[in-house]
């Protein structure tokens, strides 16, 4: 049986139409994919995004720790800020891509995708050491929001007007003490518009999404569901685990390695050399039914690769999304690629990742 949000009631009332994801039941859309993605283009978004794991780790030995188990410089990290980062196997591939948030001195919020969860936790419960950090996966305990688009800002700061929202710079973030529970407030986000995350206990989730919902500010955003929450990622250029990223994909081959530590990056270059598989980002040059995973990308009449995520972008009109492909290719050529579709080449242009 699917695990359901804390908010899944609040959810169901409002319309959602649900789907089964990474073993969650979560809204796919409450009317509309193509309505809540501009709604975070050009105004604000709410989604509910609990089904994303909660780790905390504490300790005088935290960072140091950290800094020895993830794919990035953790130590850099001075409280208040967060960092986008990886959980690396032995060969490289990726385990989890997941933020990290370090909250105050010592101690840190790590957020991995749902279905990194358990894999997540196992394989840092494996290196723990006997002393000086703690972690506890609080995963299913937590309330996890992200408020997104323009006026996010402008809402947000009419729920909590003590804070100084606007002082938060990307990857920066405030702790908001409540009466029964804190709540994170990060400039974070998974959409490519300006935002926020929020992180509380369930006690206190709940009713901050009515508070949300129903503001001082003369705005009520649109609630998204998970299907604007892929075309958005997909228009910022942002990888999603299972398809870009993978335990056979690291980072340098999805394009990321400016995220690591470069002695990391070194060494996955080493590995991965020049010749291997790679995940590019794609433009689709004619209007054509939408781009969908496991489409085949050609080269004249070379089978090149294969889609990985694609959509029709609701801010452009056209085809585009990411692609694996096992060679080098050209960036901006309008004439070498085409992609099948539905028994139809279409012309497609390799280009710098996302559109916005």
């Amino acid at each position: 049986m699917s695990l359901q949000s804390p908010l899944y009631e609040k959810q169901e009332a409002l319309g959602a139409t649900f789907t089964d994801f990474s073993g969650w039941k979560m809204p796919l859309h409450y009317g509309s994919i193509i309505k809540e993605h501009l709604a975070v283009r050009e105004s604000v978004g709410l989604f509910d995004i609990s089904h994303m794991g909660a780790v905390f780790v504490s300790g005088i030995g935290a960072s140091a720790w950290l800094d020895q188990c993830l794919a990035s410089p953790v130590s850099s990290l001075a409280p208040k800020e967060a960092q986008y980062s990886f959980l690396l196997n032995a060969s490289g591939g990726v385990i989890d891509d997941l933020l990290v948030y370090h909250l105050t001195e010592g101690v840190y919020l790590i957020v991995p995708n749902a279905s990194g969860v358990s894999a997540v936790v196992a394989h840092l419960m494996e290196r723990l050491p006997d002393a000086d950090v703690k972690l506890e996966d609080r995963s299913r305990s937590v309330v996890s929001l992200a408020l997104q688009g323009p006026h996010a800002e402008a809402l947000l700061q009419s729920v909590f007007p003590s804070c100084r929202l606007d002082d938060l710079k990307k990857n920066q973030l405030v702790v908001v003490e409540q009466a029964n529970d804190s709540i994170v407030i990060a400039r974070t986000g998974y959409t490519g518009s300006d935002g926020f995350e929020l992180f509380t206990s369930i006690e206190v989730g709940q009713p901050l999404w009515d508070r949300l919902l129903n503001s001082q500010s003369g705005m009520t955003p649109q609630v998204c569901g998970l299907g604007s929450r892929d075309t958005l990622r997909i228009e910022a250029g942002y990888p999603l685990y299972g398809n870009e990223l993978s335990s056979s994909i690291s980072p340098v081959q999805a394009g990321l390695g400016f995220f690591l530590k470069p002695s990391v990056k070194q060494d996955l270059r080493t590995s991965f050399g020049a010749s291997s598989a790679r995940i590019v980002f794609y433009k689709v040059l004619e209007k054509a039914p939408p781009p969908r995973s496991g489409y085949t990308i050609f080269e004249g009449d070379t089978e090149i690769g294969l889609v990985t995520s694609g959509c029709l972008a609701p801010s452009l009109g056209s085809g585009i999304g990411f692609a694996r492909v096992d060679r080098n290719i050209t960036l901006n050529s309008e004439e070498k690629y085409t992609i099948l579709i539905r028994n139809k080449k279409y012309p497609l242009m390799f280009t710098k990742r996302g559109i916005i």
